[in-house]
């Protein structure tokens, strides 16, 4: 009798449970009705919070603002300011020995997140008198620009873009590829060449720049066997003023190991060149959705690194050695 008292008791507690559940249903039914009332009010406040911050940033600047957590310590590009520059002594008076070969295996190539101009070969065709043990081989010109006059370059100063922005990567000639120099100290070269928008056309980039319509999409890619980046150099009077500082490739996988030289005087691109650049897409010829290309990376942290300024209006920081 004990054993079914017991039973009857449990049956009784489950009747009380399903009672207070019972009881409890009108309101949970309410607060679920509720949510599911607001959830569209909800998601319509979403859109409008993002399409509202779009309309008042720029697509490129929106970009720039961003920050990655990409790779390690030295990633590239940056943005200049004095107060991390220092005045290397050693860089000033500093030379530069340019004779890039004019004939040889060239090709353009759009690879949908960048747009190059790749060679083979391994002559010795630059040499910077603050490196005097390496002598360095022309690799590869990459292209970076954007849709806004100002906001194009990936590197900044003080904060300030350019319309667009060339990189001249260099391998030391003590190796044959780029990634086993990548790994000794000074063994790639990356020279940033600052662009300007201008009225008229510049003719050192328009070799360059005919070559487009044949690299318009994702995967195209065009031979040359000539092709004169000698022009793309600044003259010997505009190479005086430049900083240096140890960064990354500013392209996927974003290795680290580049030594970095940044121009400070501009060369000049046309409205008409950079539209043609605007051209270029980042999808491929079949892809159903046209993806106008976007080559930049956004300004890194620069970790306690200090910039070198060959000339001392541009440095805040105690003098530092560099490439001794």
């Amino acid at each position: 009798m004990a054993f079914l008292s017991q039973i009857q008791g449990k049956l009784q507690g489950l009747k009380e449970q399903a009672s207070t559940l019972a009881e409890g249903a009108p309101g949970i039914s309410a607060h679920l009705q509720s949510f599911k009332d607001g959830a569209p009010k909800l998601i319509q406040s979403a859109k409008n919070a993002k399409s509202g911050i779009l309309n008042k940033v720029g697509l490129d600047s929106l970009n720039k603002m961003m920050s990655t957590v990409s790779g390690g310590q030295k990633q590239s590009p940056i943005d200049i300011v004095p107060l991390i520059t220092s005045f290397g002594e050693h860089l000033t008076n500093t030379t530069f020995r340019v004779e890039y070969e004019k004939n040889g295996d060239f090709k353009a190539v759009n690879t949908g997140n960048g747009l190059w101009m790749k060679r083979e070969g391994n002559e010795s065709e630059l040499a910077i008198s603050f490196l005097s043990e390496e002598q360095y081989h022309l690799d590869a010109i990459n292209w970076h620009w954007g849709t806004e006059p100002m906001n194009g370059s990936e590197h900044s100063i003080g904060g300030v873009g350019y319309a667009a922005e060339l990189h001249l990567y260099h391998r030391s000639t003590r190796f044959s590829n780029l990634e086993a120099a990548l790994k000794s100290p000074n063994g790639v070269v990356a020279i940033s060449l600052f662009l300007n928008e201008s009225h008229d056309v510049n003719d050192s980039l328009t070799p360059f720049i005919n070559l487009l319509s044949n690299v318009t999409f994702k995967g195209n890619e065009v031979k040359v066997n000539q092709y004169d980046a000698n022009a793309l150099f600044p003259v010997p009077e505009k190479t005086k003023e430049f900083w240096v500082y140890e960064g990354s490739e500013t392209v996927e996988p974003f290795r680290e190991g580049v030594t970095w030289i940044i121009f400070r005087s501009a060369l000049p691109i046309s409205s008409t060149q950079l539209e043609r650049l605007r051209t270029v897409k980042g999808n491929g010829y079949e892809e159903e959705h046209e993806k106008p290309m976007n080559p930049l990376r956004p300004i890194q942290t620069l970790n306690s690194r200090t910039v070198l300024s060959s000339f001392r209006s541009g440095a805040n920081a105690p003098n530092l050695g560099f490439g001794q």
